[in-house]
């Protein structure tokens, strides 16, 4: 092989050797946006597995249920709704009001999931559960501006409220991480693959650049014998 094809292989070769680099290690990111990827299914899998539920157990009952609006309801008596003679009411620290739990029954329903609005604002911290002060023969307290006076509970120091953690929903949670991880894992091992032969490629490549420019050098070398 001549001097000048030589050098054109040499280019052709080290521009292939660039491509497999950059083949390379555009696999490698792709394999590391999986890896991300797994971490977050891995993550929703353990927040849907240990998310848990406010219950109530009502008077002379013995069985627990999960808070709804319907049992707040009947376990204060008067809805919170009709505020002039309400028990109880739920306040939103947010907007500094009342929340209009009518509103928000239509909106959901009666749920009694983590996922419900009141569930989920009452596990935030966003929305209180407020009790009627009343004095001690049981009348409503009121501020100067005749408005009742209100003061929040804390859940987790209420016998009637406990926190347990909700199941009913963990089969079809590990079935959703099942699949998504198995589609991952699959993605990865083709990437992994993939890259194992682009390091092949890389491999043969770099012996050929090695063996073309060993023949470049002893192609220099004896032209500057032979004008030597």
């Amino acid at each position: 092989m001549g001097l000048a094809a030589s050098q054109g292989r040499l280019l052709l070769l080290t521009a292939r050797k660039s491509d497999l680099e950059l083949q390379a290690q555009t696999i490698s990111q792709d394999r590391l946006l999986l890896s991300i990827q797994q971490e977050t299914i891995a993550t929703e899998y353990s927040e849907a597995v240990n998310n848990q539920v406010y219950q109530i157990k009502l008077d002379g009952q013995n069985d627990w249920q999960a808070m709804s609006i319907s049992a707040l309801n009947e376990f204060y008596g008067n809805g919170p709704n009709d505020f002039s003679g309400a028990n109880y009411r739920v306040w939103d620290t947010r907007k500094g009001k009342a929340v209009n739990l009518q509103s928000i029954s239509q909106i959901d329903g009666d749920s009694d999931t983590p996922d419900s609005t009141l569930q989920r604002m009452l596990t935030s911290g966003l929305w209180l559960i407020q009790t009627v002060d009343r004095d001690s023969d049981g009348n409503t307290i009121t501020d100067s501006t005749g408005k009742t006076s209100f003061t929040s509970i804390s859940i987790s120091g209420q016998s009637s409220f406990r926190q347990q953690y909700y199941t009913e929903d963990d089969a079809a949670a590990k079935a959703r991480y099942d699949s998504a991880m198995a589609r991952v894992q699959r993605l990865d091992k083709q990437l992994e693959l993939k890259l194992n032969q682009v390091e092949t490629q890389h491999k043969a490549v770099e012996t050929e650049v090695e063996s073309v420019d060993k023949i470049i050098s002893n192609n220099i070398e004896s032209s500057f014998k032979y004008f030597s």
